[in-house]
This record gives structure tokens, C-alpha cells and sequence, in this order.
């Protein structure tokens, strides 16, 4: 157990595990690379480097939706409604930003 500051899911509960690794569940406040998030999941905090961070929907009560996996992309429907490719490695969080 490492402990950092995260951006909050909406439906996070006070005392709640979260985790960041390739087997976690698909749960609000876990993050996994995009290739093992299910299409049509709500997400947020999305990479655009693998290993740099989250740069996309990380605004209070944003998200994006993952549209389609191709090869080594990932479509992602961002807030704005630009579709834009993400490689499938690229981490991001489950749910939607918290107020």
C-alpha cells in the first residue's frame, strides 16, 4: 500500500480502495490501460503517454467514453465530443470526475 492524492470518482465512498494496476476490477476509482477497460465504459484521467499521467477529462464532473479498440489504438469520445485515438496501453479511471 501506496498512498497518493487521486482526481475522485463521483461514486466514491470515504475509506474505499482504490487501485491502479493491469488486473484491477472495473470499478469507479480503479485504473487499468484501456485495453482491458470495456468498450462503452465512462472514464476519465486518460494517459496520452504511457507513464506520463492523465491529461484528458480530469475537469469536475467530466468524463469520456471508450468507443472502439483498434490494434494498438483506442478510440475515446472526449467531453468536447472529439473522437480521438489513445494508444491501447495508456491508463485511465473508471467513472466520471467527482464535483
Amino acid at each position: 500500500g501506496e498512498k497518493r492524492y487521486i482526481i475522485a470518482s463521483q461514486s466514491l465512498a470515504v475509506g474505499r480502495e482504490v487501485l491502479a494496476s493491469e488486473s484491477a476490477d472495473i470499478l469507479p476509482g480503479n485504473a487499468l490501460p484501456l485495453k482491458n477497460i470495456p468498450v462503452g465504459t465512462n472514464i476519465y484521467n486518460i494517459e496520452l503517454k504511457v507513464g506520463k499521467g492523465g491529461q484528458l477529462a480530469r475537469s469536475a464532473g467530466t468524463f469520456a467514453q471508450l468507443m472502439a479498440k483498434e490494434g494498438r489504438y483506442a478510440l475515446v469520445k472526449l467531453p468536447s465530443g472529439e473522437v480521438r485515438k489513445v494508444l491501447i496501453d495508456c491508463m485511465a479511471t473508471v467513472g466520471e470526475v467527482s464535483n
